[in-house]
């Protein structure tokens, strides 16, 4: 077979960006065995240590944040544009481009804008419910565009297919809540890098959870993990504290009902997991995108959304009791969670892929 090069898939920054992409690739290989897949990110994020454990190449190109920095480091940020997108022209060349694929992370910019100056179709994919600059940015000439939520497309120029945000098939295989079982099994987590102001408010929470029987497993991330145990006053037997969850898929498999952050990923794992939730938005997220993510689950009667200023111990306390008394609740929201999950995600995206090759 002629070797007709590469699919390119760039993606930077957190695992929220990156697996969508791994996910993506994967379900290439697995319709195209012999085509070859390379992935464009940077120095500075998780890729090199996520795309590299999946089993593929990964490029880096100079480039760097933009939204929510200081006026210094926007303008070094503009300033290492043009650097990053001749280097990404000379990528796209060098492995012969068939499509570029830009799946998050800053590093899109650059690599999108040097497919296009080459003629090369490009796909967009935005996990979020509000798009960031760089996405409504580059939709407006990407050959096709992708949304996790559809909520999405009402920020956009031009909308997006619906996809949903490709996460692993073992969240899809989770079973629902069994409405005979008597576990009271609380799951939190503030993404991979944990939450520090989740952590602060479950530490106080836990003296008022401690008769309530409760089993809980709390992520506190790598490096709050001492400062997290330091600040619960009384940790009680059947609490567990882990740095981080490899096998999260397992926990939430466990979990009667899950505390977490809103990002698009974690969003989608609970939708795939069906599992009940109690969302905290990230207050800094980027255009309120957190917020957004998780007014998508609390719509369809999913979720519980609380706002970071509202974010405190005594009531979280009262929510999760009242919660763990209300099985047959917990089971609905369960319902209405995995209602939104898409489990062809991943081959929709490519569908849309080789739509976008089959443009040229």
């Amino acid at each position: 077979m002629k070797d007709l090069g590469a699919y390119v898939i760039a993606a930077g920054g957190t695992g929220g960006h990156i697996i969508p992409g791994i996910a993506l690739a994967n379900e290439i290989r697995a319709q195209r065995p012999r085509a070859d897949v390379v992935f464009v990110g940077t120095a500075h994020g998780l890729e090199s240590r996520i795309v590299t454990a999946a089993g593929y190449p990964l490029e880096l190109v100079d480039a760097s944040g933009f939204v929510g920095k200081t006026l210094t480091n926007q303008v070094q940020s503009l300033a290492r544009l043009p650097k990053g997108f001749f280097e990404a022209r000379a990528l796209l060349k060098k492995h012969r481009a068939r499509v570029v694929v830009g799946v998050g992370g800053y590093v899109t910019v650059p690599v999108l804008l040097a497919a296009r100056s080459l003629g090369i179709p490009t796909l967009i994919h935005e996990s979020n419910a509000r798009p960031g600059v760089a996405n409504r940015f580059l939709n407006r000439f990407a050959t096709r565009t992708a949304v996790g939520l559809a909520a999405a497309n009402t920020h956009l120029r031009k909308a997006g297919v619906v996809t949903g945000t490709p996460v692993r098939r073992e969240f899809f295989e989770i079973p629902a809540l069994d409405p005979a079982a008597a576990t009271r099994r609380l799951l939190v987590f503030g993404g991979s890098q944990g939450s520090r102001i989740i952590n602060r408010i479950v530490a106080r929470a836990a003296v008022m959870l401690e008769k309530s029987g409760l089993e809980v497993i709390h992520q506190t991330g790598d490096k709050d993990l001492t400062g997290t145990r330091q600040r619960y006053m009384r940790m009680p037997a059947n609490w567990k504290l882990e740095p981080f969850l490899p096998r999260l898929w397992e926990e939430m498999a466990s979990a009667d009902l899950v505390l977490s952050r809103a990002g698009a990923m974690t969003v989608a794992e609970l939708a795939a997991a069906g599992r009940p939730s109690i969302l905290v938005p990230f207050g800094a997220a980027a255009a309120g995108h957190q917020l957004e993510n998780a007014r998508a689950l609390y719509r369809a009667g999913a979720s519980i959304v609380i706002d970071e200023k509202d974010f405190e111990a005594e009531s979280l306390a009262g929510t999760v009791v009242e919660l763990m008394k209300d099985r047959p609740r917990l089971i609905a929201m369960g319902q209405k969670a995995r209602s939104l999950a898409r489990p062809n995600a991943a081959a929709d995206l490519a569908k849309l892929l080789f739509e976008a090759e089959a443009a040229r």
